[in-house]
């Protein structure tokens, strides 16, 4: 059955992902240089569903779960519940809010699949750079956006949205593809059979949401 052979699949990639963890976290020097930065990992922030009409990926999970519980986050399996579609932080109440704006309802959102670039938890964007420098030596970019790419490929997505110019830009990265600027808040290309949107942001904001939400709708209706 297809559903086992995805389920068999991401368990594969989770055991490597939990092994590339286990083996850096060895090196003493790079596991105490990783501290400073370090929230803890998250693989994915939705169920795993085959053939969305969405993805979302974002640069790298944030550090909420380390503020509330106060304690690194360490998820390798998905949710059983989609975060943006249950949670009211303000970038779910953006990302419901530009579904709404496209034409989409709360269950096309409750739907989609939601990952990052890079699955390690920091404070904020800065933080996840100088950090990702002290795993440089581990293969810690090529291996991401491997880990990234196997996601997409399993999940095979309609469309992607990338949240965030930087996301944009790492995802895109060394696929030989280029992106399309619309406007100055979308960005804009295709990979294979597949639409690639991203949009701009003001930390959690997205840049200029009426103009993100009239783009998805022309992806949606092409």
């Amino acid at each position: 059955m297809l559903k086992d052979k995805i389920d068999k699949e991401y368990q594969e990639l989770k055991d490597e992902i939990e092994s590339y963890v286990e083996d850096f976290r060895k090196d003493e020097y790079t596991s105490r240089m990783v501290d400073k930065y370090w929230k803890g990992i998250q693989v994915l922030f939705s169920p795993l569903i085959y053939k969305p009409k969405v993805m979302f990926i974002g640069i790298n999970p944030g550090a909420g779960f380390f503020n509330w519980k106060k304690q690194p986050v360490k998820r390798y399996s998905p949710l059983e519940n989609n975060e943006y579609y249950y949670s009211d932080y303000r970038l779910a109440q953006q990302t419901k809010k530009l579904f709404e704006l496209s034409g989409l309802g709360k269950e096309e959102l409750k739907n989609t699949v939601k990952t990052n670039c890079f699955f390690f938890a920091t404070n904020n964007q800065k933080e996840l750079y100088q950090m990702l420098l002290h795993m440089k030596s581990k293969d810690v970019y090529a291996k991401s956006a491997r880990w990234t790419d196997h996601l997409v490929d399993l999940v095979d997505p309609e469309i992607i949205i990338c949240e965030g110019k930087r996301a944009f830009e790492e995802f895109i990265k060394n696929k030989g593809v280029y992106s399309n600027i619309r406007s100055d808040n979308v960005l804009y290309t295709t990979l294979g059979n597949k639409k690639i949107l991203g949009y701009k942001r003001n930390f959690s904001n997205i840049s200029n949401i009426h103009e993100v939400a009239k783009e998805l709708k022309t992806c949606l209706n092409n």
